[in-house]
């Protein structure tokens, strides 16, 4: 009877490295908005082709969270932006504000000029 010790072993060492594999290349394909697509290639051949070096190098040197999202903060900011507008052109509608104060505050919002 062959002893199952070295094949657990291996499982227990394989299992997690094949799975932070497929972690960091769903990371770098579909995750990450914050990479072109030149970028995204030459991440995923690094992976592909340095299968373990290359993940533990991806997982070294990628930027934290908060960083890799601009796309959603860009998109959150817009929206921020266009409620303003919308609540700013409420308001000019109802006679609240005029047509000066309105072109000033949507430059406002635009960074042309101080609100």
């Amino acid at each position: 009877m062959r002893d199952a010790g070295p094949i657990i072993a291996v499982g227990i060492v394989l299992v997690p490295l094949v799975a932070m594999w497929i972690f960091a290349l769903f990371n770098i394909v579909v995750k990450r908005n914050d990479l072109s697509i030149g970028w995204k290639g030459i991440w995923s051949t690094i992976v592909i082709l340095i299968p373990y070096i290359g993940v533990l190098v991806y997982a070294i040197v990628r930027p934290p969270a908060q960083v890799m999202g601009p796309a959603h903060s860009d998109s959150t900011a817009t929206s921020q932006a266009m409620d303003r507008i919308h609540r700013m052109k409420t308001e000019h509608d109802s006679g609240s504000i005029t047509d000066e104060q309105f072109a000033a505050n949507k430059a406002a919002v635009f960074g042309m000029t101080e609100p």
